[in-house]
């Protein structure tokens, strides 16, 4: 019988803020053990990928569970004629990592200088209880969701996306099932190398093998890019002792988008240190607005069309975007550290009654929330975003109906059993095919409806915007931990795993 008694629970309790060490070089390595115990530099405000070394990036776990949200296959064409269903595909990505991870305190001799003290670790349920093949699920799922957090949450990254659904540039060739390509690709408005390919790879101990496996396939991608300038970003998430990552930004090929500036370069800085791009200014560019509606689309069909208990709007306080970036380049604030919004909340909770109506003030921010069900987790986004993200919904179902076979792949599925999985892979790629080369060919009438949407959301209501309906108003203190940015939200409630774990155990 194995001894459980050593297994590692929770031992945070009131804060889910948590320790990833990264290191940031060239080429893929040998696995770094056990170098990333004593990584303490923090994480740097560049706002695109950092100079080489070690680095300690304080985070928390309701952001790395928002970008979990975020990351995956693109879910058109059949989520437009299902959208009540979105929240079964935010369920599949989320609750892996409910499963499978835990957060531990670290020994205090072990603790480095300005970290929080605590880590992810994988549960013994992933160490003991899971089968090999639910383990290599996991790790795609977290190798994803890390590869997300660190690009788009610590480096500026706007959005990702899956290649073979909305491939970099519309290049042809990224869909392409007999070839080994990267997973995920973005467009940075701020590098000097703007498009981004990206592969995750995870396991319970990442090791050069698999690693050089990957740099093959962005070198792969890479020759489909041309002369356009690109980065090729190798992530690898290690599972084993603790969460820990490496990041390799490998040079592209000679004359295939290397902007000859090498490997490390960067754009110029403030020399303050502060980094005064927003969250707003980004979403100036219609192409990186189009991105983020993508991005939260499925977020966006579960507010609208989920189940509405505990629908609710969540005001706090509005401000710079660089009050809400207060640790190295993390995209969300959590809402306790700022004391703006608990005076806002004391203010509304004095008056006799508030209706949405009297959120829309410049000092406010109103958006929208609902909780995942079964998962302790709450999203939620702007009214401007949600607005971009109803227009940009409408066209896809548009399309999806003057689309001749655009959902061939669900009446298929309905009706046929297939023998092998490459057979049921190919009749999806055709079905995403069909509605990607629509949607490509219209895409500067889609950006237009998506700016109108963003532009005309500031002027709305939440009555109109939910089809009539008036939604509750959430002024409660206490209990939640939540983070926002500019235009999205994440909270996690005390019934989430890992902190409905952390009340049944004291610290040791």
């Amino acid at each position: 019988m194995t001894d459980f008694s050593g297994a590692k629970d929770v031992v945070v309790h009131g804060s889910d803020a948590v320790d990833v060490p990264v290191l940031v070089r060239g080429a893929p390595g040998r696995r770094p053990t056990p170098h990333w115990k004593t990584a303490s530099t923090p994480w740097p405000s560049t706002g695109t990928v950092p100079p080489h070394g070690w680095y300690l990036v304080t985070t928390t776990w309701r952001e790395i569970l928002k970008h979990a949200a975020g990351v995956g296959r693109d879910a058109t064409p059949w989520i437009v004629t299902v959208p009540q269903l979105a929240f079964q595909e935010l369920l599949a990505r989320i609750t892996p990592l409910q499963a499978y991870l835990t957060i531990e305190g670290i020994p205090e001799d072990d603790q480095q200088p300005g970290s929080t003290g605590r880590r992810l670790v994988p549960s013994v349920v992933h160490t003991h209880g899971a089968e090999r093949s639910a383990r290599g699920a996991f790790g795609y799922r977290l190798g994803m969701t890390m590869a997300q957090w660190l690009c788009c949450g610590q480096m500026g990254l706007p959005a990702t996306r899956h290649v073979e659904s909305w491939p970099p540039a519309g290049l042809p060739g990224f869909d392409d099932p007999k070839k080994r390509l990267p997973d995920l690709t973005g467009r940075h408005p701020h590098d000097t190398r703007p498009w981004w390919l990206i592969e995750a790879k995870a396991g319970l101990k990442i090791g050069l093998g698999e690693l050089s496996e990957g740099m093959q396939q962005l070198i792969s991608g890479s020759a489909l890019m041309g002369s356009l300038p690109h980065r090729l970003l190798l992530t690898g998430t290690s599972i084993s002792d603790q969460i820990f990552m490496t990041l390799d930004d490998i040079p592209a090929p000679w004359g295939q988008g290397s902007n000859g500036e090498g490997s490390d370069a960067i754009p110029p800085t403030d020399p303050s240190g502060e980094d005064d791009a927003t969250e707003d200014d980004d979403l100036a560019d219609d192409d990186a607005l189009l991105e983020a509606a993508l991005d939260q689309l499925l977020v966006y069909l579960h507010l609208r069309y989920g189940p509405t208990t505990g629908r609710q709007v969540t005001p706090f306080a509005a401000g710079p975007r660089s009050r809400r970036r207060p640790t190295g380049g993390s995209s969300m604030l959590p809402l306790e550290d700022d004391p703006q919004t608990r005076d806002l909340r004391r203010q509304l909770r004095a008056r006799s009654q508030t209706t949405t109506r009297d959120l829309r003030q410049p000092d406010i921010a109103d958006f929208i929330t609902a909780p995942i069900p079964g998962t302790g987790v709450r999203l939620g986004m702007s009214r401007q975003l949600f607005a971009a993200c109803q227009q940009f919904h409408n066209e896809q179902v548009r399309i999806v109906t003057e689309t001749p076979g655009g959902l061939t792949a669900a009446r298929v599925l309905q009706d046929n059993l297939f023998s092998t999985e490459d057979d049921l892979e190919a009749v999806l790629r055709q079905a995403r095919g069909r509605f990607r080369e629509r949607e490509t060919a219209e895409r500067e009438r889609i950006r237009s409806k998506v700016r109108n949407g963003y532009n005309t959301g500031a002027e709305q209501d939440w009555v109109q915007l939910l089809g009539g309906v008036e939604p509750q108003i959430s002024l409660e203190e206490g209990g939640l931990l939540e983070a926002a940015g500019a235009s999205s939200y994440v909270a996690i409630e005390p019934t989430e795993p890992l902190r409905s774990a952390a009340t049944r155990r004291q610290p040791r």
